[in-house]
């Protein structure tokens, strides 16, 4: 790499670190945020290239140059010259949870066997928990893995030489968070992250003078190729917190913006709508968000409503509703695909358009307006394919989305039919024949760019008509006031009467006492036959924040429906076979 062009001219993330670590070594690149509020720790870029190193010496000296190796580390410093060291060792990394909620372990386990891993990285603390049988600990389970506690590797030689890395390399294998099916780890090269980089770097004009906060996982694609490779990239600084501090306390993840000037910060909608709900404060009148020029939200399908609430609730405060990024990416295109250039703010699609192709909902004025996700970005090529020819679609009708370009992975790793059906596909009318990757998502391309309206996967199809889930829980949440934005989960099931319609929904929790279920089931009936012409087998109020959720916040409709059969739903109460004239309301438990 050219010493006067910098990263712009980088072959792979390596390159970059090394560049900045020999330009501006004492610059901070992170710090650390204990429970999202203390700063607990800082890495300069010359402290995280010699880090990276001293950990990179360790593998090569067990031999795990080229083999998978797991990186189970909390929200910390040491993940980043971990992740680093991998690649500095040209090994694989491969970033997975450890919290000891929503079957972290059982995911780590699935993934360590998925990949044959060579080896663990982590902690000693985490690793001296892991070490005991899981029956015992209720911890994770890796006795049988070379495990490595780099925070305990100190004072070894730093100065290892690096051998050059080809961008077609295997970087990582980013796991996928398993909205609508089980984890698999998809194969990035150091050629996808830098690429995927310079089109982050393009829609974001990040430089040297950005500040980001990123409380979300590590081992999710938006926490870890946007929060914090793309850090190193643009040569900036970004402070870190764990997510459970956002969780219990959303109100941190702007106060820490406020703090540090940040300009660049990222989540998922259901985010924007939680920090609205339960912040600010009535002594958050200090807060100033003016610093934040770019605030990305992807993860979803996303509703225009909750970032329009977000901008209204924070304007006061500084928040610059021209900073809304709404974007589009996935795991399988490295991160992002889609966005608006910064500073573009919100576009918002017409209802009458959001739909799924043979929709059955009756397109009338109930309120679901989604955002538009914005052109392609990065030299990458988006077209709209209807599913069942596979043959395009043209602008402005709904199809599945299809897309090239060169953040586009290799595939699965281990599984080469999946990576044939999913990363190999061609359109039927010869032209651009292929190959193209099948998200499994569905949108339209309007004038302003792509508006993303659910999954293929989860469409609800009655009696031949499709119907797109995300239609009924916007217009049932809508219906009353009892329900959570954003926080339910409709789906099918097969009953001897053919295919019927199950809905989970939470309910505010100052709503839970009091409200009257049977006043709010009939509000619901009223929707359902209205706008979609159909009856409700079943209704189900939850306590809130306990809907199944992936780490970037989907909701994950398959496992929902499998705590329904399995009746393991954290339920308030349950209108039984609502519609089909078999009411029953069970009593109410105090919330």
């Amino acid at each position: 790499m050219s010493e006067m062009a910098g990263p712009a001219a980088a072959a792979t993330m390596v390159d970059v670190l090394i560049w900045h670590a020999n330009h501006r070594p004492d610059r901070r690149a992170f710090v650390f945020l204990e429970r999202g509020e203390r700063e607990a720790g800082s890495l300069t870029y010359g402290e995280l290239d010699r880090r990276a190193r001293v950990i990179a010496r360790a593998l090569l000296d067990n031999g795990l140059s080229g083999r998978r190796i797991i990186l189970a580390y909390p929200t910390c410093l040491e993940f980043v010259a971990a992740l680093f060291s991998c690649f500095y060792a040209r090994a694989i990394a491969i970033p997975a949870p450890i919290d000891r909620q929503d079957g972290a372990a059982a995911r780590l386990h699935a993934i360590l066997t998925d990949a044959d891993a060579a080896a663990v990285l982590s902690l000693r603390s985490v690793l001296s928990h892991a070490a005991a049988p899981a029956g015992e600990t209720g911890g994770l389970s890796i006795a049988d893995t070379l495990c490595l506690a780099t925070d305990e590797l100190m004072n070894a030689s730093d100065s290892m030489p690096l051998e050059p890395i080809e961008p077609d390399a295997v970087a990582l294998l980013q796991y996928t968070s398993g909205s609508t099916g089980n984890p698999r780890g998809v194969i990035l090269t150091h050629g996808n992250l830098i690429a995927n980089q310079q089109a982050l770097s393009a829609v974001l004009a990040s430089s040297v003078s950005d500040i980001g906060v990123n409380w979300l996982p590590l081992y999710h694609d938006m926490g870890l190729i946007g929060g914090v490779l793309h850090t190193v990239y643009f040569g900036g600084l970004t402070a870190l917190m764990p997510p459970l501090a956002f969780v219990q306390k959303p109100i941190r993840w702007l106060r820490a913006i406020h703090r540090y000037r940040a300009s660049i910060s990222m989540a998922p909608s259901f985010a924007y709508g939680l920090v609205s709900r339960y912040g600010p404060a009535g002594n958050e009148e200090s807060l100033d968000l003016s610093s934040w020029r770019v605030a990305i939200c992807g993860g979803e399908p996303i509703r225009a409503q909750l970032l329009e609430h977000f901008a209204t609730t924070f304007r006061p405060m500084g928040f610059d509703p021209k900073a809304l990024m709404p974007a589009y990416g996935l795991a399988e295109a490295t991160l992002i695909v889609a966005a608006s250039p910064a500073g573009t703010g919100l576009i918002v699609q017409d209802p009458a358009q959001v739909s799924p192709v043979g929709s059955g909902a009756r397109r009338e004025s109930w309120g679901r307006r989604a955002a538009c996700c914005g052109p392609a970005v990065g030299g990458q090529r988006v077209t709209i394919v209807n599913p069942a020819s596979l043959s395009p679609i043209a602008a402005g009708h709904a199809g599945e989305i299809w897309l090239q370009g060169p953040s586009v992975a290799a595939g699965y790793w281990n599984r080469p039919e999946e990576t044939r059906v999913t990363f190999q596909a061609r359109l039927l009318d010869g032209a651009d024949s292929g190959p193209w990757l099948r998200t499994g998502d569905l949108g339209i391309m309007s004038e302003d760019g792509l508006v993303v309206t659910g999954r293929a996967k989860e469409i609800i199809v009655i009696r031949g008509a499709n119907f797109d889930p995300l239609d009924m829980e916007t217009a049932v949440c809508q219906s009353d006031a009892v329900f959570q934005p954003g926080g339910g989960a409709a789906f099918s099931l097969e009953h001897e009467d053919g295919a019927v319609v199950v809905l989970v929904h939470e309910v505010k929790r100052e709503a839970a006492r009091n409200m009257d279920v049977n006043l709010v089931a009939s509000k619901v009936t009223d929707v359902m036959n209205r706008y979609f012409g159909l009856k409700l087998y079943d209704l189900v109020l939850l306590r809130p924040r306990t809907l199944p959720r992936t780490t970037s916040g989907k909701i994950q409709r398959y496992l929902c429906k499998e705590q329904y059969l399995a009746n393991e739903l954290a339920a308030l109460g349950t209108i039984e076979h609502l519609g089909l004239g078999r009411c029953r309301a069970q009593a109410q438990p105090s919330a």
